[in-house]
């Protein structure tokens, strides 16, 4: 489903992402974890090519971002990016947009969906978060939960076979967390093939087939959920482990 090789991604002479090796099966999902400023995102956001890897081969479905040699047809890219959903750690919602109106946007404005059949796809997913009640609010109207959730249908509305979700919790009060947490769990148990970025671990734990822990800009090591939370091999990860334990409340 998705396979990148020796992925490296710089910002002048800062290299983010030092030759990131992963692949992830259909269905499968993957947690990310680790210390910020590991590149957690910055693989994310190379994943759909919302920054241009500086070297390195992303392929989804076995069809590579760019071509052979290198170069990108922007069309290609934007109908590829259309099979990957992404949730930011901020809503991104259009504040003059209902939330029926911002989950309508993508499908009319780019899969040119007659706005008809997008208003009954966004009321679907609207549902599915459990937000048929707030179909009419605007994004100052809702809590932050309820606009994450927003984001997560507009997401879903584009009908995407991978779904990224980056820290999609990170900024919300911590009372709201379960709602968003909720909602990305049903999501797990239907099957959508996803990676998580995320600093919930007992989420990840329960969620995930699989944790890859990145310091440094390297996968440092990765397996199963107990593997990794509970027979740590590497010392960096069993010494972040211990932190996050320790700074929990």
């Amino acid at each position: 489903m998705i396979e990148i090789q020796d992925l490296r991604k710089s910002f002048g002479n800062n290299e983010i992402l030092k030759g990131i090796d992963l692949t992830v099966q259909k269905g499968e999902k993957v947690a990310i974890i680790g210390p910020s400023g590991s590149g957690k995102s910055t693989l994310l956001r190379c994943i759909n090519y919302l920054e241009i890897p500086t070297s390195g081969v992303v392929r989804i479905e076995n069809k590579a971002f760019t071509e052979p040699n290198g170069k990108m047809n922007q069309a290609y890219v934007a109908s590829l990016r259309q099979q990957i959903g992404m949730v930011f750690q901020r809503f991104n919602l259009f504040p003059n947009m209902t939330a029926i109106e911002n989950v309508m946007a993508a499908p009319v404005t780019i899969r040119k969906m007659p706005k008809e059949k997008a208003r009954q796809i966004a009321e679907t997913f609207l549902r599915k978060v459990g937000l048929e009640d707030r179909m009419n609010h605007y994004p100052s109207q809702l809590s932050g939960g309820q606009q994450q959730r927003v984001a997560i249908a507009r997401a879903l509305a584009m009908e995407p076979k991978i779904m990224l979700f980056d820290e999609a919790t990170s900024a919300l009060d911590p009372e709201l967390v379960g709602e968003v947490l909720s909602v990305i769990r049903e999501l797990a148990h239907e099957g959508m093939t996803m990676i998580l970025v995320t600093h919930e671990m007992k989420f990840a734990e329960e969620v995930a087939d699989r944790v890859v822990f990145m310091d440094g800009g390297v996968i440092v090591e990765e397996g199963t959920p107990h593997e990794v939370f509970h027979q740590t091999k590497q010392q960096r990860t069993r010494a972040f482990l211990n932190k996050v334990e320790h700074a929990a409340p």
